[in-house]
């Protein structure tokens, strides 16, 4: 008789721990629990340290997105608004979620707008402001394709803030659909580039 043979999702499971272990294992070495009484006084360095952290993976989740687009040529403003955006907001979608299930729907708003605001000042920052401690000064920023891009966010905002004004600040069913095909209009015109 031969071990135990697993289900392909429970090996799919058992590859997916195998891979975040040593992340798992450095952040919780680096990381002090608060949870425990007897370590709530170290509340600023487990921050701080989250902060440090989440600017690594920025970083690395970033300059992915540069290799993808050197190798495979996929516009830049494609990556961002698909692999980074996904990537920072899946967390807090799923937290928004389970706080708004409960009925803390301010809490779910206040996630949503937090931890936004904290990716792109502290987590976007940090990576940035040590560039320009390495590279002793500023660095260039092209501005190639800024115009299109600040279009293709108010074309995903205005139906947002519309919603939200003619609706009495709800959001009905069908305006997910409404959102899903405004982020497909400004889409459009980038792929191909």
């Amino acid at each position: 008789m031969g071990p135990p043979t697993q289900s392909a999702s429970g090996l799919a499971i058992a590859w997916l721990e195998w891979l975040q272990f040593p992340i798992k294992s450095f952040t919780a070495l680096s990381i002090p629990d608060v949870s425990r009484e007897d370590l709530e006084h170290l509340y600023p360095l487990a921050f701080v340290m989250s902060m440090l952290w989440l600017a690594v993976f920025a970083y690395c989740v970033v300059a992915a997105c540069d290799g993808i687009h050197e190798d495979f040529g996929i516009s830049t403003s494609v990556l961002g608004y698909t692999i980074a955006a996904a990537g920072t907001s899946f967390p807090n979608v799923f937290s928004g979620m389970c706080v708004a299930r409960q009925g803390k729907t301010t809490m779910a708003v206040a996630n949503a707008l937090g931890a936004n605001v904290q990716n792109v000042f502290l987590a976007l920052a940090i990576p940035w402001a040590v560039q320009c401690c390495i590279n002793r000064g500023s660095f260039r920023m092209p501005f190639t394709g800024l115009g299109p891009a600040i279009v293709e966010i108010y074309v995903t905002l205005l139906p947002v803030v519309s919603i939200f004004i003619f609706c009495n600040g709800t959001f009905p069913r069908w305006s997910g659909y409404l959102f899903l095909m405004s982020r497909g209009c400004t889409w459009a015109p980038v792929i191909p580039t």
